[in-house]
């Protein structure tokens, strides 16, 4: 049981509607004694579990400019819900639909697209510099060739002070469970190469490593049905061969990350200076993804007081994948 000084009453209270009622109705004085005489025992939680988009929103102000990267029918900041908000994505409202129209989704929700994406820099595309207040991308960062490039395109199209909200896969529990976990050099040589495609070995991985856990291609941490691969030998090697020979895009998992993983590779991207983008808050993996918000601000951090903390992390890594 936690000491008084250490709770929060208006955590409780917004996380147990009854014990709030009972206060109203004079049963109790407190929610700490609520939580003294009966919540402990009862195993109350101390503070509701905050919603997929109040964790997206946790920094952004909605009354600004956004911009919505990639959210196909399944956007988190709907123009009908009164959103400022310009839409990326890689084709057109119509043929989204029309690529999902035999697939059991609401098309309703597909928002009409603003910026259609070829490849182009971000800020090519949407034609504008200091311009949007948020960027919210949501299960995107893991398909894009050159993810540093991304980062600082970003940047250029943010406003001082402006949020890039991110949603990211865990690989320990979706397809990409069996494969490599990314680091910063794999990022960097992408981004010193200029890619604007997977790589031939990156297609190859991904499709002779994805996995499902039973019918499931994602899970969580007390999922416990056996692992499987989910394509032939024979299925990867085509598409090694199909990706050297074709000039179409195909997408793929480029990348894989755990949390710590990736709050790894946001550091050293900073310490870099190839990123002004610096991480204010994370939020850990529930279900089979994690949340990351970043703040466009002054890179003036010193790569040399930041080697305990780069340990640090990296032993969290060993724990997470172990």
């Amino acid at each position: 049981m936690i000491e008084e000084g250490g709770f929060s009453e208006f955590d409780y209270l917004d996380a147990n509607a009854d014990v709030k009622e009972a206060i109203a109705l004079g049963q109790f004085s407190s929610a700490y004694e609520h939580y003294k005489l009966y919540g402990h025992k009862e195993g109350r939680l101390l503070k509701r579990a905050l919603s997929r988009k109040e964790k997206v929103f946790c920094l952004i102000d909605k009354s600004g400019l956004g911009l919505e990267i990639g959210p196909s029918h399944n956007p988190l900041a709907p123009k009908k819900e009164g959103f400022n908000v310009k839409i990326v994505d890689h084709a057109s409202a119509a043929d989204l639909r029309a690529k999902y129209i035999n697939h059991p989704i609401n098309l309703d929700n597909i928002e009409e697209v603003d910026f259609v994406s070829e490849g182009q820099p971000l800020s090519e595309l949407v034609g504008s510099l200091n311009a949007y207040d948020w960027i919210i991308a949501s299960h995107v960062v893991e398909h894009l060739p050159n993810l540093i490039s991304f980062f600082q395109e970003c940047e250029k199209i943010l406003k001082p002070g402006g949020v890039l909200s991110l949603v990211v896969p865990d690989k320990r529990y979706c397809f990409d469970h069996l494969g490599t976990l990314t680091s910063t050099g794999n990022l960097l040589d992408a981004w010193h190469e200029k890619r604007r495609k997977p790589s031939h070995g990156q297609v190859f991985d991904y499709v002779a490593n994805s996995c499902q856990r039973g019918e499931d291609i994602t899970w969580n941490e007390k999922s416990m049905e056996k692992l499987s691969l989910m394509h032939t030998f024979a299925n990867a090697e085509h598409s090694w061969h199909r990706s050297i020979k074709a000039v179409d895009y195909i997408d793929v998992h480029c990348w894989r990350f755990t949390p710590k993983s990736f709050e790894l590779i946001l550091l050293d991207l900073f310490l870099l200076k190839l990123s002004n983008l610096k991480t204010e808050k994370q939020y850990p993996t529930a279900g089979c993804e994690f949340y990351v918000s970043l703040v466009k601000q002054k890179n003036e951090v010193s790569n040399d007081v930041n080697i305990d903390s780069r340990m640090s992390i990296l032993e969290s890594i060993q724990n997470e994948i172990n």
